[in-house]
């Protein structure tokens, strides 16, 4: 169980579970729980935010991200590939390993309208461009690289339509946006928006049931929101720098949750910025889409 304190501004609840680097924030209908990672610490971490019940559970390597299939199963990606998860039982069985170099992990993911799965990969020590894009229809399928050329992959998100999809390549400061085709291949990509320099670097996102995509801001100390012509409309603070992920959840799909990390932080800038890590809740008027399980 754990307390929360509410600022008075933005409805805002810190959950606290302090991470070094909180990412990969998943909503799961099945048993209304949020999932989270925290990459550097390899966990998996479950909040019911009504009984307010948090387990986690630690494995051998990184672990990056965390969907879920038609079955209610959990899916998770690691370091060295994608794995089927027994939370419970704390273990797991592989599914598929991309042909990655060594030095690559695995970086974020979504799932399409269609139940396909889109993650990225990157250099874990964040300088060569080596990071991949990968589309995978189901979970008999081998990955299909889309894109490649990332330092730091990072948030797919595709429309309700399944005709645009938002990807970020964090170390450009440029969030993309993909045509798709009939298929759900990309057939064009441009820049969609690109982050001025006090604006940190673009990390997570998702979209809300209006249009907006939300955009976590890595050393920005908050979020943004884009409405679909590329101009940002709503900007929401946070007490910390290293904002890492969104996600809307809740039974209404009316709460946004936001992960962060200390990762990167000095122990001055710890003592500044003592909630840096934490899990935060948000009330940002809007509401979230209901995310598609992953296809079996």
């Amino acid at each position: 169980m754990s307390n929360y304190h509410q600022d008075l501004f933005h409805a805002r609840k810190c959950w606290g579970f302090s991470c070094q680097l909180g990412e990969g924030l998943h909503w799961n209908s099945f048993d209304n729980c949020l999932y989270w990672v925290d990459i550097r610490r390899n966990r998996i971490h479950q909040f019911n935010p009504e009984s307010q019940l948090h387990l986690y559970r630690t494995f051998t390597e990184s672990v990056c991200w965390v969907v879920h299939n038609q079955l209610g199963e959990m899916v998770a990606g690691f370091a060295s590939g994608i794995y089927r998860v027994d939370f419970a039982r704390g273990e797991r069985t592989v599914i598929v390993q991309p042909p990655e170099p060594s030095s690559n992990r695995l970086n974020d993911a979504s799932i399409d309208p269609s139940g396909c799965l889109w993650f990225g990969t990157m250099d874990d020590s964040e300088q060569l461009p080596t990071g991949k894009l990968y589309r995978m229809a189901n979970m008999s399928e081998r990955p299909q690289v889309v894109d490649d050329g990332y330092v730091v992959s990072n948030g797919p998100v595709i429309t309700p339509d399944s005709r645009v999809m938002y990807h970020n390549s964090t170390l450009e400061r440029t969030i993309y946006r993909f045509i798709l085709d009939s298929r759900g291949m990309p057939v064009t990509k441009e820049p969609f928006a690109k982050f001025e320099d006090d604006m940190g670097c673009p990390d997570g996102m998702i979209m809300d049931a209006e249009g907006g995509l939300w955009v976590a801001q890595w050393g920005g100390h908050g979020i943004v929101r884009y409405s679909e012509d590329g101009r940002i409309d709503v900007r929401i603070e946070l007490p910390v720098p290293q904002v890492t992920n969104v996600c809307f959840g809740g039974k209404n799909l009316d709460r946004l949750f936001v992960t962060t990390a200390y990762q990167g932080l000095s122990l001055q800038q710890r003592l500044k910025y003592p909630q840096a890590g934490c899990l935060f809740e948000l009330n940002v008027g809007v509401r979230g889409l209901a995310a598609t399980p992953f296809n079996c």
